[in-house]
Formats: C-alpha cells, sequence, structure tokens
C-alpha cells in the first residue's frame, strides 16, 4: 500500500526513531541513543511498516538487516529530515535578520536636548546590532509626525506628547519643563520678578506655539494674550527680541540665552508646565528593526518591561 495520505509529525517521529535504529544496526544498540525500551522501539517500527505498507528491516539469527524497501527509505528519509532542519533554520534566521528600513521623524523641539535625549546612544545601539537596517531620519513639525505614523510613512516620532491616538502606541521617555520667557528689550526684563505678578503677564502680547498642546499647558496658556503664533523656536525667538512679546520654551533651550542675557525667565512658579517626551509608533506593525529600536530606547532609559 502507498502512503497516499498527507505526512504528519507521527510520521516524522516514526522516521527518526527509524533513523536512530538503521544507523545503529539494530533495535538493541538504539536503546540508548533513542532512551526507550526495545520493545517500545519494535512497537514503533511495526507502526511505521504499517503505515507505509512496506517492510523496512529483518532480524534474526544472522542479525539485522535492511530491506532493499528499507535502504530506499532510509535515504528518503534522510532528504526529509534534511530539509525540516533546513526549513526550521530558516524560520530561525528570520526571526534574527534585521534588514530593510526604519524611518524616524523627530519633533524639532526635542532634538537640542543633549542631555535628557539619548537618539545618540541609541542610534548607536542599534547600528551596531543591525548594521543592514537602513536608517532615514528627518524632523518634521508635531502634527506632521503623528500623521505619517499613521499613513505608514514613519515607523517611529519622537514627540512632546499631547494627546494619544487610538491606533499609536507611547513610549513616555522623559518630562521636559516649559517656562515663560521675555526678551531683554522687553518692559518685563528690568522688572523686579517681585513686581511681575498674574495680572501683569496677562497683559502681555503672547506668542502661542500653534498646536494643540497637553492639558495642563492649556491651562496656563489660555490664560494669557494671544498675539502671535510660531511654532518653530527661531521664529518665537524672533518675536521675542523684538521687545514686544512673552513666550514659552523649554529650559534647555533658553539656558544658555539667560545666561547670556538675551532672555528672562517671567513667573517661573505660576506660569511654567512640562511635556511628556514620548517615542510613538503603531500598534503591531510587525516590523522587527522597530522592535529592536524600542529594546534599545528602553534600555537607555532605564524602562522596566
Amino acid at each position: 500500500m502507498s502512503l497516499q495520505r498527507k505526512i504528519n509529525d507521527v510520521d516524522v517521529r516514526l522516521l527518526r526513531i527509524f533513523k536512530a535504529v538503521a544507523e545503529c544496526g539494530g533495535f538493541s544498540a538504539a536503546e540508548t541513543e533513542l532512551n526507550i525500551a526495545r520493545s517500545t522501539i519494535s512497537t514503533h517500527m511495526a507502526d511505521l511498516e504499517a503505515r507505509l505498507g512496506l517492510i523496512l528491516c529483518r532480524r534474526g539469527r544472522s542479525g539485522f538487516a535492511l530491506t532493499d524497501d528499507g535502504k530506499q527509505v532510509y535515504q528518503a528519509c534522510l532528504q526529509l529530515l534534511s530539509a525540516l532542519e533546513g526549513f526550521r533554520s530558516q524560520i530561525s534566521a528570520l526571526h534574527n535578520q534585521l534588514s530593510g528600513e526604519l524611518k524616524i521623524l523627530c519633533s524639532d523641539a526635542i532634538l537640542g536636548d543633549k542631555e535628557n535625549f539619548l537618539l545618540t546612544e541609541v542610534l548607536r545601539r542599534f547600528a551596531e546590532q543591525a548594521p543592514d537596517v537602513e536608517i532615514s531620519i528627518a524632523t518634521e513639525v508635531l502634527p506632521e509626525i503623528e500623521r505619517a505614523l499613521l499613513a505608514g510613512r514613519a515607523d517611529i516620532g519622537f514627540i512632546p506628547c499631547h494627546r494619544e491616538l487610538g491606533s499609536v502606541s507611547y513610549l513616555p521617555l522623559y518630562k521636559e519643563q516649559y517656562q515663560l520667557y521675555c526678551g531683554k528689550e522687553h518692559a518685563l526684563f528690568n522688572t523686579s520678578s517681585e513686581d511681575i505678578n498674574a495680572e501683569l503677564i496677562k497683559q502681555q502680547r503672547f506668542v502661542h506655539p500653534g498646536i494643540q498642546t497637553n492639558p495642563q499647558a492649556s491651562q496656563v496658556i489660555n490664560k494669557l494674550q494671544r498675539r502671535a503664533t510660531a511654532y518653530h523656536y527661531e521664529a518665537r525667538l524672533a518675536l521675542l527680541q523684538t521687545g514686544l512679546y512673552i513666550g514659552y520654551f523649554p529650559e534647555y533651550y533658553a539656558n544658555e540665552l539667560v545666561a547670556k542675557g538675551e532672555l528672562k525667565k517671567l513667573a517661573a512658579e505660576r506660569f511654567h508646565y512640562h511635556a511628556n517626551i514620548a517615542a510613538c509608533f503603531k500598534h503591531n506593525s510587525g516590523n522587527k528593526a522597530l522592535s529592536v529600536f524600542c529594546q534599545h530606547l528602553k534600555e537607555a532609559y532605564n524602562l522596566a518591561e
């Protein structure tokens, strides 16, 4: 009877036992190799012969020997098991292989924070592990980063988190403090901090960031008198340097300008807010390179699994 049905796991197991018996030269010798009793081996061999409809070996006073059919089945068995091992190795390699492209978008609002934004460190670790992955990095405004993620034009974005989209995962990395400032030409620059109260701040012309902000930021910003809009820090700084406006900057950006006497921090205790800087990416993207990159992010920021 020929083997008409599909080969299943039981057939493969029996063929492995047959291979060991053939290579050991008998049932007794195969006991140690297989770590199963001779009687069990005999039962398995009888089962395999019944499944194949062939006599595979003969035992007797003259010893153990494969039949002609048994020799051919042994050769076919070697081919089958070799193919299975090759398949297993290829699938294993796919799990470990990292190739393709990783598209990263960064908000320019965080790139300058060399102390807290550890992108360089993460990129170094990732590139060492995945040298065949092509890395693409660009800066974009926050709304465009969100659109690019949703449309599949980016794999991961780094943003000041102001809301959470349903199909996007967020990995909070650190908090960034924002303070209110004026330029050196502004009337409040030389005003004593004790004389700068909330009412005075609310009377000043304010540069709005031009994007939706997180609830804490909105609660503070909505109290101010919006008279200009500038998303990019350089444009916002130009407005403050006119001496006519006040506006927000993250402390990392403004500290050097404050030290140079170009900016002054206003009402730090009453008009500050913070933003969570986060990595964001689509749920279940299936991108192995992205998964490895995120793992390096977690390690760099000591984030628990």
